[in-house]
């Protein structure tokens, strides 16, 4: 008897015309869209999104929309539908697997292992569910745990790639190099040419390693374009406008904008780049959003996050976007987006820091960003790429705004000499410890102190004990700590007296992190560009003593400075500013040598010349290889200083932020910049974390767990979600982790607070109370914005009807709404900030200084020109004229106030 044949799959034009003839099934919907989801997610989406508007409360259907969103980038929709889905039926598989790769994709991973175990728990045998709890566990530091996930997949599905890749990863995050080595091999041969992924984490894994030799690595990151460069290439963009001196557009992949060496090491320079000479393209692979990511957000014509994007997706975008010189910040690291740079999609491609561990090997790339320390004379032939020797270090450091401040010498207390290496535990191998043993055996009281992500891992730490008790140092002696709080490591090393630079693979911020801790970094310089960052570091901040050219010069040299407390000690005390003052730190040096290295390779480029090894002296001068004579530079020039409209007016904006919506903004960092403004910040909750580095850009007075009100102690709610953390008691729906008393004060009882002009009041503390304790102080404001709930979070918050009355008994008039937000589906509004200006009364008595600034914070902040207009108008009728005709251009003039008493 025949057996009965499978069912054919329809196929997507079959699914289309069934939707035609059955607009009203939810299935055919769903199955149409899931045939749509990999090549034409948007499609999808629309395909679930009418299966939902059939099936509004079906958790299938919201997890089906979630998972659309998310492949689109829309992750606080996906989010919030997962969560919709999972309050409907709690046993949703589908929803609680979902919301762990939301939670992961957006770096918590804590909050996502719950959710992936409730999946598991409900279906025990899912090979995806159980290969993404690994992941998780990998990201928690569960390193073990997260083998024995690997090793079980594989033990089930010996097939599939992926987690030999993963299983590979694992066990070179914890310096089982060889047996990472053989798993690589085996994801490379099972994967083939369908994912790159295998291939270039082999590749990275490599510099590792103090068995491999130059020359091999060398090979293995040629290979990569014999075996994953696409058969066929579309030719790059043709560029019709070549003036040598038009504004550019610069591209920057990466998975690094954001608290990561990337972001650490280019912040400052992207900041300091001159606006009329480059436009910023950001290509973001990462969903983290913190202070350094919105500091670069501030300075980008466009941020678009990429990580649902496919490579030929993603080289399509930047063409359509024009870029002209698109900057690589991944390598074959995380976020690697090499098949998108294989296609080509700008003029010119260039490497830079964020996985420069070598060359690329990759024809497409042109240029790769160095330095003469990292890439000495001699090494070209080691590069796919031309060289573009800077004069200085190859990155430019920027210190956290929470560096702690630097403690005494430690060895003055302990009696002994403390070593430490706070690098990537896989940079921490066998023959290294061996050379430490060495070095700690020729000073019998020291210690050393390992601190890292994978120390976590007790097997490691069983093995680096292992190793060095075979070399004679006994345990007690080295001290091995799992990972902490970035603010927390670097407290850290006020515990130790010298860091100890690990081999082949040095550190890179790690030895900037020491050096801004008053800690001395010693390295030798290791075969390839990863055994040079340390070594480029030390001698661009003048401390060329520290790079050591021999083991036996290494040890030499840790030695000296361990015999000599003294010297150590007054080491530690000017090490932060010999850093600080040198050019490892002066954004604006770099700025403009990047500037001019940027300009040189698109003028050669405009002449029709191949790409040529680039070098800059200290003086900025550009020579390409061969040529005596430097480049002349064409420039843009800069805009003439505004011939039209100026603002102009007595003293800055005082401006009184309340739970600090304000300076978490992106718009802050440019306003602070214009100088125009003078800021006091409470912030209840203490949220901002890069109040320091705010200040450092303009007038700011910052106070975290303090707030306004009635005077009498408040309680915080500190909750589960930060954001929720508030004064004013959440909703049950978010879980409260502790209550802290709070103080609070009048805003009519600040000492020495001058007239505040512009007041912002958030929603999740008490805006009335800061009212009605502040009729004093509101009698000169003159704008209040005041974030108001159309959805409530918390109870008692004021809504606009309320916070207009209460204001209205001071002298104010609601204007509009701003800044609405509404629910991720686009329908329901949740909140808007609420501006109010002092009523018909009160703007008639306003003196023409307070009606300027209120003029200028209408244009700058809120783009209200007409009603800037108006004020201008009432000052003078040619001055709004003036202003109407070069408003495009306006530019703040002000002085500065004295720093309010808030004893």
């Amino acid at each position: 008897m025949p057996k009965p044949s499978r069912p054919k799959t329809p196929t997507l034009a079959q699914l289309r015309r069934l939707s035609e003839q059955r607009p009203n099934d939810p299935q055919v919907w769903k199955n149409l869209g899931n045939l749509q989801l990999l090549d034409e997610p948007e499609r999808a989406l629309a395909s679930f999104e009418q299966a939902l508007r059939l099936l509004p409360d079906e958790p299938e259907a919201l997890e089906l929309v979630a998972k659309a969103a998310q492949k689109l980038g829309h992750a606080d929709r996906a989010l919030e539908l997962v969560l919709k889905a999972l309050n409907l039926n709690e046993e949703f598989v589908a929803g609680h697997h979902r919301l762990a790769t939301l939670y992961f994709e957006k770096g918590q991973f804590t909050k996502a292992l719950p959710h992936i175990d409730k999946a598991l728990e409900l279906t025990p045998h899912d090979g995806r569910m159980l290969s993404r709890k690994g992941l998780i566990l990998n990201r928690l530091e569960r390193h073990g745990e997260a083998i024995a996930v690997f090793d079980q997949l594989i033990a089930r599905e010996p097939g599939d790639y992926s987690h030999w890749n993963n299983a590979a990863n694992l066990y070179k995050d914890i310096g089982q190099l060889a047996t990472a080595d053989t798993y690589y091999q085996k994801a490379v041969a099972l994967a083939k040419r369908k994912d790159v992924l295998p291939y270039s984490n082999r590749l990275t894994s490599l510099h590792y390693d103090p068995e491999r030799s130059r020359e091999y690595i060398f090979d293995v990151c040629k290979e990569w374009q014999s075996r994953f460069a696409p058969k066929s290439v579309p030719p790059r963009p043709d560029v019709k406008d070549r003036a040598p001196d038009r504004r550019l557009r610069i591209g920057l992949v990466s998975d690094g904008l954001r608290q990561h060496p990337v972001g650490n090491m280019i912040v400052g320079v992207l900041e300091k780049l001159p606006r009329h000479q480059f436009e910023l393209f950001a290509y973001s692979t990462s969903q983290v959003c913190d202070h350094l990511t919105r500091r670069i957000q501030a300075v980008t014509q466009q941020w678009l996050g990429i990580k649902h994007m496919a490579d030929p997706a993603l080289a399509q975008r930047i063409r359509d976007d024009r870029v002209d010189i698109l900057i690589d910040l991944c390598g074959h690291n995380a976020g690697n987006r090499m098949g998108a740079m294989a296609l080509q999609p700008a003029p010119l491609l260039v490497k830079w820091v964020g996985g420069l561990i070598n060359t690329t090997g990759l024809d497409a790339i042109d240029y790769l960003l160095t330095d003469r320390i990292e890439s000495p004379e001699g090494e070209d032939a080691y590069y796919t790429e031309k060289l573009i020797r800077l004069p200085d270090d190859y990155i430019c450091y920027d210190p956290p705004p929470y560096t702690p401040d630097i403690r005494a010498l430690p060895a003055l207390a302990n009696g002994y000499v403390t070593y430490g290496c706070f690098n990537n535990p896989t940079k921490v191998n066998d023959m290294l410890l061996a050379r430490w043993a060495e070095l700690m055996r020729a000073t019998p009281r020291s210690r050393l102190l390992l601190k890292g992500g994978a120390f976590g891992n007790c097997e490691l730490r069983a093995h680096v004990h292992g190793v060095m008790a075979a070399h004679g140092v006994a345990e007690e002696r080295v001290l091995i700590e799992g990972p902490v709080g970035h603010k927390t490591l670097l407290e850290t090393y006020n515990r130790i007296d010298i860091a100890l630079d690990p081999w082949p693979y040095s550190g890179g911020l790690t030895t900037c992190e020491a050096l801004l801790m008053g800690v001395p970094v010693v390295t030798f310089p290791g075969p390839t560009f990863a055994g040079r960052h340390s070594a480029t570091h030390l001698v661009n901040a003048g401390l060329p003593e520290l790079v050591v050219h021999s083991w036996a010069h290494y040890q030499q040299r840790v030695i000296e400075l361990a015999s000599d407390l003294d010297s150590l000690k007054r080491i530690r005390s000017h090490l932060r500013d010999v850093l600080m003052n040198s050019p490892v730190c002066d954004s604006q040096r770099f700025a403009n040598h990047f500037a001019s290295a940027m300009r040189a390779i698109w003028q050669r480029y405009c002449a029709g010349k191949p790409a040529a090894a680039l070098t800059l002296d200290a003086q900025g001068q550009a020579r390409f290889e061969g040529q005596v004579a430097p480049v002349e530079l064409h420039h843009p020039a800069a805009p003439a200083k505004p011939a039209g409209f100026s603002f102009t007016f007595q003293g800055k904006v005082v401006t009184l932020d309340h739970g600090g919506t304000l300076i978490a903004s992106a718009q802050y960092v440019a306003l602070q910049t214009m100088a125009a403004f003078s800021t006091v910040a409470f912030d209840p909750a203490s949220r901002i974390d890069n109040a320091r580095h705010l200040a450092q850009l303009g007038e700011l007075h910052y106070y975290p767990h303090a707030a306004l009100g009635n005077g009498q102690p408040a309680t915080l709610y500190a909750c589960l979600d930060p954001l929720m953390s508030a004064t004013l008691e959440p909703l049950p729906a978010a879980a409260v982790l502790t209550k802290l008393p709070l103080p609070t004060l009048k805003l009519d009882a600040i000492n020495g607070l001058p007239p505040v002009d512009w007041l912002l009041l958030d929603n999740l503390n008490d805006s009335l109370a800061v009212v009605e304790h502040g009729q004093r102080t509101l009698a000169d404001t003159l704008l209040v914005q005041a974030r108001v709930n159309f959805t409530p979070t918390h109870e008692h918050q004021a809504d606009v009807g309320l916070i207009s009355r209460c204001l209205a008994r001071r002298g104010f008039s609601f204007y509009r709404l701003n800044n609405l937000q509404h629910q991720a589906n686009g329908s329901h509004l949740t909140c808007a900030d609420a501006l109010f200006l002092p009523d018909a009364a009160r703007m008639a008595g306003l003196s023409d200084n307070q009606r300027l600034k209120l003029a200028f914070l209408l244009h700058t902040v809120y783009r209200l020109f007409d009603m800037a207009s108006e004020l201008l108008k009432s000052v003078d009728p040619e001055l709004a004229v003036h202003y109407l005709k070069h408003r495009d251009n306006p530019e703040p003039v002000s002085t500065k106030w004295p720093t309010p008493n808030l004893d």
